[in-house]
C-alpha cells in the first residue's frame, strides 16, 4: 500500500467509513461530497490520519515490509546493501517506458538474464519496487534472528528462578538451569526443554542487567531500581543540592591508647552541581547525630582544604537550598540508630527548617539515589585509600592476610590526610561527569565548575549570623537557680546568667518558663547561653571540668555515673576515664558498648608527643606522613646489652697507654 495520500479535485478517498469525492482543496482544508449530496469540510490533519485513496490500484498478494524502509536498509550488511543497489539499478529503468525503447517483454527478459533469475521473479520484484521502493527488494529472512527457538514457558520459569536469587547468595548457572527445567517440566510434562548449550546462551540473555551471577550487593541494588524512566536532580547553581551520606572506610585506623586497629566511617557532604566536597568527618565505628550536624555546619562555613592553612581554599557556596540525606545500614553493636535515622535527628531538621533548607531523604539501601557520592567513594578508594597501610579492600573477598596489623595512622591523622587529598587532588582533577553545554567535550574540575556556576547564577545564600555553630547543638531547657544551671546532674555557672538567676523566662510552648542552653554532646565541659538582651552567646563552665584536659563526651559522663552506682562510691570523672582506658589497654573491657566508648574516648583524647615526658603535650598531626620515616622514628635507638668488644673499646679510649694492654695478654 502506498504511503502517499493524493488530494486533487475529483479524487476519491475513503474517510469515516464511507466514500467521498474531493471537490475543493485549500492549504489547510478540503471540501468533500458523497453520492447522497452531503458536503463536508475537513482539515488536512484529519485527512492525513484517517483517509486513504480509493483510486490506488490494489496491491494484490504483495505484503508490505514488516519494518520501515529506513530500518530495513540500515539493517543490511555492506554486501547485502550492494546487492540491493545493483538490483535497483537494473530494475528502475523498467518502470519507465519510452516510444524508442524495445518492447517491455524483451527488457524484462534481459533484466532476468542479467540478474540470473526467472522472468516471473523479475516481474514480482519489479512490482515490489514500484509499491515499496528499494526496501521492497530486501529479503526479510536476513533481518530475522537466527537463534534456535526456546519454549516461552521455559523462559518464564527461568525468569521466575532468577527472581528468587535476588536476596540469596550467588548461584551457579548450572543450578539455575536445572531448577528452571524442573519447574518447566512440572507445569508442562510433555514440554521440550532446550539443549544444554542453548540453555546457557538463553540464560545469559534472560539475566542481562540482573547480575544474578555477579556481586550480590549490586544485584540487590538493581532489583530495587524503579522501572521506567529514572528521575534525576538537575541543579542549576552551586549550593542548590547537597548530598550527605556515610561510607565505611576501607582502611583500618589506630586508636592512640592501645595502638589497636579500629574501623571508621566517613561522613561526607557534596555539592551536586560541581561535585565539590563541602565537609567531612571521620569517626570510629559509625557516625552519630553530632557528627552529621558538624558536617552540615561545615557546608555553611568556609573550609580549608589541602596543605594551605592560611586562607580558605575550597569552594564555598553558602547555605544549601536542598539537602539529600543518605540512609546507610549500620552494625547493631554501635550506638547509632539503624536505617540512617542519625541523619534525621529532630534538632538537625529544626535547624534546616529555620535556615530554609529543604530536606529530601533518599530511598533506603539504594545507592542509585546518590550516584555522585557513590562515585566519590570509589574515587577515594582507588586514588588514596588503596595506597595506605592497613587497606582492607572493598569487600571480604578482596582482603589480604592480617592487613589490620598494618594500621598506621590515627583517626585524626587519617581525616587530615583525606582533607589534604580533597583539596590538592580531588578539587583540581577534571571529572568526566562535569560538563558545561557551552564547552562541549571539555572535562572540568570541581573548582572550575564551581567558578562557572557562581558566575552564571550569581547567587550565594550566606548565613546572616556568625553564631551558626550554636544552632546546630542540642537544646536543653533548664531553670536558672542561685547556684547556676544543672544539666544531667552537672552544674554549670558563669557571670552571664547573673541577671537571670531565679527568674522565669519569656519562652512558652512545651518548656514554658525555662531557659534554653546549647549542649555539645561531644564535649560537655561547657554549655552555651544566649543573652536575650543583646543576643550574645556566653560560655558556662562545668564546676568539675578543671581537671579535664580533653573533650569529655556525654557518653563518658554516663559511664562515670554507672561506675559510681556499681561501686557504690563517688569517683572522679577523670580517674574513671583513665581506668576505662587502662582496662581497655589490658583487654579487660568485655561489654560491647563500653568497648566502643573506650575507643571513641581514645580517639578524642590528646596524644603524647614523641620523645616528650609530659603526657599533656599534644602530638603534631602530619599531613601526609612517610611510612618508612615514621616507622624508623618509632624504633628504639639505644642498645640494652653492650657486647665485650664495646667494653674493650671504651677501656682503650680511656687508657691509651700501651703498657696497660699487657694485662689483657696475660
Amino acid at each position: 500500500m502506498t504511503a502517499v495520500l493524493e488530494l486533487r479535485v475529483g479524487e476519491q478517498v475513503w474517510f469515516d467509513g464511507t466514500s467521498w469525492t474531493v471537490c475543493e482543496v485549500s492549504g489547510s482544508a478540503a471540501r468533500l461530497h458523497d453520492d447522497h449530496g452531503t458536503y463536508r469540510l475537513c482539515s488536512i490533519t484529519e485527512l492525513i490520519d484517517r483517509s486513504t485513496n480509493l483510486s490506488t490500484p490494489a496491491d494484490g498478494d504483495e505484503e508490505p515490509p514488516s519494518v520501515g524502509p529506513a530500518i530495513a536498509l540500515a539493517s543490511l550488511t555492506t554486501k547485502q546493501r550492494a546487492r540491493v543497489d545493483a538490483e535497483v539499478a537494473t530494475l528502475s529503468p523498467l518502470l519507465h517506458h519510452d516510444a524508442d525503447d524495445p518492447p517491455i517483454g524483451d527488457r524484462v527478459a534481459a533484466a532476468a538474464q542479467q540478474l540470473g533469475v526467472s522472468i516471473r521473479t523479475v516481474q514480482r520484484r519489479l512490482r515490489r519496487l514500484e509499491l515499496f521502493g528499494p526496501a521492497g527488494l530486501v529479503d526479510e529472512r536476513t533481518l530475522r534472528d537466527t537463534r534456535r527457538g526456546v519454549d516461552p514457558r521455559w523462559d518464564a520459569a527461568c525468569v521466575q528462578v532468577l527472581k528468587e536469587y535476588v536476596n540469596q547468595s550467588t548461584p551457579s548457572k548450572q543450578t539455575v538451569i536445572r531448577r528452571a527445567t524442573k519447574a518447566f517440566l512440572a507445569d508442562v510434562p510433555d514440554g521440550r526443554p532446550p539443549t544444554v548449550a542453548t540453555a546457557y546462551r538463553r540464560l545469559l540473555e534472560l539475566d542481562h542487567g540482573k547480575y544474578t551471577f555477579w556481586d550480590a550487593k549490586q544485584r540487590r541494588s538493581v532489583a530495587k531500581r524503579p522501572q521506567g524512566v529514572l528521575g534525576q536532580l538537575h541543579p542549576t547553581r552551586p549550593g542548590e543540592y547537597i548530598l550527605l551520606d556515610g561510607y565505611k572506610l576501607d582502611v583500618f585506623a589506630m586508636e592512640p591508647v592501645t595502638m589497636r586497629w579500629v574501623n571508621t566511617e566517613l561522613t561526607v557532604a557534596m555539592d551536586l552541581f560541581d561535585r565539590s566536597i563541602k565537609g567531612i568527618r571521620l569517626r570510629p565505628f559509625a557516625a552519630r547525630s553530632a557528627d552529621v550536624a558538624n558536617v552540615l555546619f561545615q557546608t555553611m562555613t568556609p573550609q580549608r582544604w589541602g596543605r594551605t592553612r592560611t586562607a580558605p581554599t575550597g569552594p564555598y557556596s553558602g547555605v544549601p537550598e536542598h539537602v539529600v540525606l543518605g540512609t546507610v545500614g549500620v552494625l547493631p553493636d554501635t550506638i547509632v540508630i539503624d536505617h540512617g535515622k542519625v541523619y534525621m535527628s529532630e534538632h538537625t531538621m529544626g535547624v534546616c527548617r529555620r535556615l530554609g533548607i529543604s530536606v529530601q531523604p533518599a530511598i533506603p539501601y539504594k545507592p542509585t539515589d546518590k550516584p555522585a557520592l557513590e562515585r566519590f567513594f570509589k574515587t577515594l578508594r582507588l586514588s588514596l585509600l588503596d595506597k595506605l597501610p592497613g587497606y582492607k579492600g572493598p569487600d571480604i573477598a578482596s582482603r589480604g592476610k592480617d592487613v589490620e596489623k598494618g594500621a598506621f595512622y590515627y583517626v585524626s591523622e587519617l581525616e587530615e590526610l583525606i582533607r589534604e587529598w580533597v583539596g590538592d587532588v580531588y578539587h583540581c582533577s577534571p571529572h568526566q561527569g562535569l560538563c558545561d553545554p557551552h564547552l562541549p567535550r571539555v572535562d572540568l574540575s570541581p573548582g572550575e565548575m564551581f567558578n562557572r556556576g557562581i558566575e552564571i547564577a550569581g547567587v550565594l545564600r550566606l548565613p546572616q549570623s556568625q553564631d551558626l555553630l550554636f544552632d546546630l547543638l542540642d537544646v536543653e531547657w533548664r531553670t536558672i537557680n542561685h547556684y547556676g544551671v544543672e544539666i544531667d546532674g552537672r552544674r554549670y555557672d558563669g557571670p552571664a546568667i547573673n541577671p537571670y538567676r531565679g527568674r522565669r523566662s519569656n519562652y512558652g510552648g512545651a518548656h514554658a518558663g525555662k531557659w534554653p542552653f546549647m549542649v555539645d554532646v561531644d564535649d560537655i565541659r561547657a554549655v552555651y547561653f544566649q543573652d536575650p538582651a543583646d543576643k550574645s552567646w556566653h560560655e558556662l563552665g562545668w564546676r568539675l571540668a578543671g581537671g579535664l584536659h580533653a573533650p569529655f563526651s556525654r557518653d563518658a559522663a554516663e559511664y562515670t555515673k554507672r561506675v559510681s552506682v556499681q561501686e557504690n562510691r563517688h569517683i572522679d570523672p577523670e580517674q574513671a576515664i583513665e581506668n576505662l582506658l587502662a582496662r581497655w589497654s589490658r583487654e579487660e573491657v568485655l561489654g560491647r558498648r563500653e568497648r566502643n566508648l573506650a575507643i571513641r574516648l581514645a580517639t578524642q583524647r590528646p596524644v603524647a608527643a614523641e620523645g616528650s615526658e609530659d603526657a599533656a603535650d599534644l602530638a603534631s598531626v602530619p599531613g601526609v606522613a612517610d611510612l618508612l620515616a615514621r616507622r624508623s622514628a618509632q624504633q628504639p635507638k639505644r642498645r640494652d646489652h653492650p657486647d665485650d668488644l664495646d667494653v674493650f673499646e671504651r677501656y682503650f679510649e680511656e687508657n691509651p697507654d700501651e703498657d696497660v694492654l699487657a694485662v689483657l695478654d696475660q
